[in-house]
């Protein structure tokens, strides 16, 4: 699926200072895992120990990562499980105990959530939905209590997949004076929105997932069709403790102007319930970066606002994939010269866009922890993609 690429400084750390705007920037990694060919990263703890995807040596897909505790001595490892599989790449997470979750490729060929901490080959299965072929882990909470994803089931002529959105919490056990945790997987409620005719006029969600989650216990996601109609929804833990309530997030927009964007996508949320995604009227043209705020404390109104863009026009590829809890967005927004780049809006100044300082002439940034360490990816030249991790200061 990828040509063979390699660079001068991969897997290397590098210490270029970069101007950008009044920030000093340090590439702190740059390349794949040591020995592979391409890698990504996807998320990063304020322990600065960061997660994402690449092969290893002999060209197997495997969970990888990268300690950036000593920033001038990084130190890479890896979960020791084959990723090869139908969610292989997507989603993937930290949180601040060390808990990582993505998921790994089964007998069958199929996903499975998978939970692991640096180290330890060992693993949980987090299992799937009774009936179900197979599942994919997509983010962890910073306090590592709660997971979600999605849980799936192919048709019989294998053409397509229903995926429902889930959930999975711990449970203690005592056994023999010492504590275990084993993992509850739930069904998230989907509200009637996947039914046909809910949304889009004779359209099926049969997609669901959820992609992101705070330590309040608040989700968000989203609803597709197998043509890509997308729904970006909230589930808000219900009364009670039991279970989730689900709400479609607002399609319109007042600021920066009156708009009405027909697709919808929530990919991460903050522990002050901030969401960061995208929206398009014209799925494979143009996508806009945007953040979701609630507008009242009772959680139930909330606002969508769009984000600038490097070129300043509303033309392009623009996507907001992490919100960390400073407010401040990550994500990759188009330039003048039709260049996608890894992109940064800080919560002080959200209309001011700043290029991060990836390499290539590709990129994409996927989260930044409190420290300013943004994780991501790059490539040059349509080339593999590389892993990224960069100081912000």
């Amino acid at each position: 699926m990828r040509k063979l690429f390699s660079i001068s400084f991969s897997a290397m750390l590098l210490t270029i200072g970069i101007a950008q705007g009044t920030w000093a920037q340090r590439i702190i990694v740059a390349g794949p895992y040591p020995g592979g060919t391409w890698a990504e990263l996807h998320d990063i703890n304020d322990s600065g120990v960061a997660v994402g995807w690449g092969d290893v040596p002999g060209g197997d897909i495997r969970m990888i990562g990268v300690s950036l505790s000593d920033p001038n001595h990084p130190r890479w490892f890896e979960s020791g499980v084959s990723s090869n599989e139908p969610w292989c790449c997507e989603g993937g997470g930290i949180a601040a105990t060390g808990l990582i979750v993505g998921h790994v490729q089964d007998a069958n060929g199929e996903a499975r959530a998978y939970a692991w901490m640096v180290g330890d080959h060992k693993g949980i299965d987090l299992g799937t939905l009774v009936g179900d072929n197979g599942s994919a882990a997509i983010a962890v909470n910073n306090s590592g209590t709660l997971i979600v994803g999605n849980s799936y089931r192919w048709n019989a002529d294998q053409t397509s997949w229903w995926a429902t959105p889930v959930a999975w919490t711990p449970v203690i056990k005592w056994h023999n004076g010492r504590p275990t945790v084993s993992w509850v997987i739930h069904a998230l409620p989907t509200g009637g929105l996947e039914q046909s005719g809910a949304v889009f006029e004779n359209t099926v969600l049969n997609n669901w997932s959820g992609w992101g989650v705070n330590d309040l216990g608040q989700i968000v996601g989203d609803g597709w069709s197998d043509a890509y109609d997308e729904i970006a929804v909230f589930w808000n833990p219900a009364q009670g403790g039991k279970g989730w309530q689900i709400r479609q997030l607002p399609h319109q927009s007042s600021s920066p102007a009156p708009a009405d964007f027909v697709y919808t996508e929530a990919l991460s949320i903050n522990n002050l319930g901030e969401i960061s995604g995208d929206v398009s009227s014209d799925y494979w043209n143009t996508q806009l970066a945007v953040v979701w705020k609630n507008a009242s404390q009772t959680k139930s109104v909330w606002t969508l606002t769009p984000l600038a863009t490097l070129s300043g026009t509303q033309i392009g590829a623009s996507v907001a994939y992490g919100i960390n809890d400073r407010g401040n967005v990550l994500g990759v927004s188009m330039d003048a010269n039709g260049n996608e780049l890894a992109t940064l809006w800080r919560a002080k100044d959200p209309g001011t866009p700043t290029i991060i300082g990836f390499p290539g002439d590709y990129s994409r940034a996927m989260q930044e922890n409190i420290f300013g360490i943004v994780v991501g990816r790059y490539s040059y030249g349509g080339g593999p993609v590389q892993a990224a991790a960069v100081g912000i200061h």
